[in-house]
């Protein structure tokens, strides 16, 4: 027999990087050296909690907020639904796509991660200082302060600007706390949230079809009746309902803690996202069945002038904007996971103090990079955010 040649080299990404040499140094579990083992991101994200993610993430505050833009740029009922399907289907190639990236390289960094295999260390030291000191922060900024605003305007019809920053940065702290008591935990929340934005746009749809059903039609007829539409507006109004769709790539930073990432990550994206999709089409026929283009670009808060016109105003004044804080609640938690998985990624390469890389010994959670960049954050709603000057920063 003749003698057997060498075994090929294994190149192929691991989980837990343990034939990766660009990780070695870092995730070594000790065990050769009879060192203690060090702990690991443990696999506790199941199917249910990779679509709970998605769907609590991406479902914010946009969908109460970004009809005025779209509808303001178009002003035209079937022009706008159009409008939400194309930047739906664009989240959707996006997260298909980059699932790809996912399945071969499910690492704790997501985006991050996948910049620093494909293109190397300096390309993705640029991204992670440039999101998580830029372009995260305004965003964690909107959706906390949305949060505080409907919650705060249950109680007083106009609350003071200090009183939507304090009560902003104590969510803030109990959803990082949440985050930090373990990823099981973080995904029974956010089951629970997924189910709450869903009752939520239930609500809204219900509504939209109760006036429908007293032959109220003047709101959308002429479906597609405008002249103002030009490929300038139409641009604009992307940019306006692809803000609602931010948040597609949050589970892509489970990669390291989904059971069998190869099978549950395509799977949990395409439902996530088909969910999403349809609630939001769903959603806006209910506004636009409800409320005319105008009424829509004056109104302040969409979803609660919409709901009043059929429901009344108890579910339009109190109901509603409960919903859209929980809503704004489960968006703020799978933004906390995502920046604190980059954290702890960049961490363990350098490109943040070492440090941050720390886990739990018993719950197995990035504590440190959970709680270092939501630090900076609170001290930034003292400083230089309001809800006024923050969608500035958010598109630098």
């Amino acid at each position: 027999m003749p003698p057997s040649g060498p075994e090929p080299i294994n190149t192929a990404f691991s989980a837990d990087h343990e034939e990766n040499d660009l990780y070695r140094p870092l995730l070594s579990d000790g065990a050769s050296t009879g060192a203690p083992v060090k702990p690991k991101l443990q696999r506790h994200v199941t199917l249910l909690g990779g679509v709970a993610i998605t769907v609590s993430t991406v479902i914010g505050s946009g969908i109460f907020v970004s009809p005025n833009g779209i509808v303001k740029e178009v002003n035209s009922v079937g022009v706008a639904l159009l409008i939400w399907l194309g930047c739906g289907l664009v989240a959707c190639a996006a997260s298909l796509c980059i699932c790809e990236l996912g399945c071969a390289i499910p690492s704790a960094g997501g985006i991050y991660s996948f910049i620093l295999r494909i293109y190397g260390k300096l390309p993705a030291f640029m991204f992670i200082w440039t999101f998580d000191l830029v372009s995260n922060p305004a965003g964690l900024a909107i959706i906390h302060l949305t949060l505080a605003k409907y919650l705060l305007v249950i109680f007083v019809s106009d609350p003071p600007e200090w009183a939507e920053k304090l009560c902003a940065a104590c969510f803030m702290i109990s959803l990082c706390m949440v985050n930090c008591y373990g990823v099981k935990f973080m995904t029974s929340v956010q089951t629970c949230l997924m189910f709450f934005k869903l009752i939520a746009i239930l609500v809204i749809v219900v509504a939209g079809s109760i006036y429908l059903g007293q032959g109220h039609h003047e709101n959308i007829e002429g479906f597609f009746t405008n002249e103002t539409v030009t490929p300038t507006s139409i641009t604009f109004a992307f940019y306006s309902g692809l803000w609602a769709y931010n948040g597609w790539d949050a589970l892509f930073h489970a990669g390291e803690e989904m059971d069998d990432p190869a099978r549950t990550l395509p799977t949990a994206i395409k439902l996530g996202m088909a969910i999403v999709v349809s609630a939001y089409l769903l959603a806006n026929t209910a506004y636009m069945s409800l409320l005319t283009p105008s009424q829509i670009i004056g109104a302040k808060a969409v979803a609660e002038a919409a709901v009043s016109v059929s429901l009344g105003k108890v579910f339009g004044n109190i109901i509603i904007p409960l919903f859209v804080a929980l809503s704004c609640m489960g968006a703020s938690t799978g933004s906390i996971f995502m920046i604190g998985r980059q954290v702890f990624a960049a961490a363990r390469e350098g490109h943040f103090p070492r440090f941050l890389s720390l886990l739990h010994p018993k719950r197995n959670t990035p504590i440190p990079a959970l709680i270092f960049p939501v630090s900076l954050k609170v001290m930034c709603f003292f400083s230089l955010f309001s809800l006024s000057n923050v969608p500035r920063l958010a598109v630098m």
